[in-house]
């Protein structure tokens, strides 16, 4: 059983004295609507984004109406099952985050359900990204506060959700929040947020910022 978020925080170690990067997975670090669309195809749906969110957006093909909630949350939940191990990377995510992990810190921090943990864990491995992984549930600011308290150097924190990044802001005032998607399919339909301290358009633009920031 995955423990809750904060006594997963506890048994990290964390040097307060390094930068620190926190980075949500899906979207950001892995795609997620594209291998779900994929996903769905091959079982007679389809994915229509209209919006930031997944609330009506699956279709029947044959009929071309939405499905019934109850049968777009058992869709999501198997493609979490079936999928979360082999997510593909985002654009220039992989280089990028090594580059910048050379002068600080990573932690990958999820809203993963714990049942995937191990496979989000998987997943990572096999993309090459070994940085220590927190599952959360909610809202992140909490845990995001948890992390911080313990560092003295400049935090950064990337997330595709604007609900996230305000969570971050509510409870960590200080930290760079970066309102990013590294799957363009996305970031079109991303809703605008002013919670955001910086909205960049890909990984380049962060790592030359967290370059600048850091050294």
């Amino acid at each position: 059983m995955v423990p809750p978020a904060n006594t997963q925080i506890k048994a990290l170690s964390i040097d307060p004295n390094l930068p620190l990067v926190l980075v949500d997975a899906d979207e950001v670090l892995v795609h997620f609507a594209i291998p779900f669309r994929n996903y769905l195809l091959k079982r007679g749906y389809e994915l229509k984004l209209n919006g930031y969110t997944l609330q009506n957006a699956i279709f029947n093909v044959k009929s071309n109406r939405p499905v019934v909630p109850h049968t777009a949350k058992n869709l999501v939940i198997n493609f979490i099952k079936e999928e979360t191990h082999r997510q593909p990377a985002t654009p220039g995510a992989i280089d990028s985050i090594k580059a910048i992990s050379n002068y600080a810190q990573i932690i990958i921090i999820s809203n993963v359900p714990r049942y995937a943990h191990k496979a989000r864990l998987a997943n990572l491995k096999a993309l090459d990204l070994p940085f220590p992984f927190v599952s959360n549930e909610g809202p992140k600011g909490p845990a995001l506060k948890q992390i911080c308290d313990q560092i003295k150097k400049p935090s950064v924190f990337i997330d595709d959700n604007s609900s996230q990044i305000s969570s971050a802001k509510q409870h960590v005032p200080h930290l760079y929040r970066f309102y990013f998607s590294g799957c363009k399919f996305v970031r079109s339909q991303m809703p605008t947020t002013d919670a955001a301290t910086h909205n960049p358009k890909s990984w380049k633009e962060i790592e030359a910022f967290c370059y600048e920031l850091f050294t």
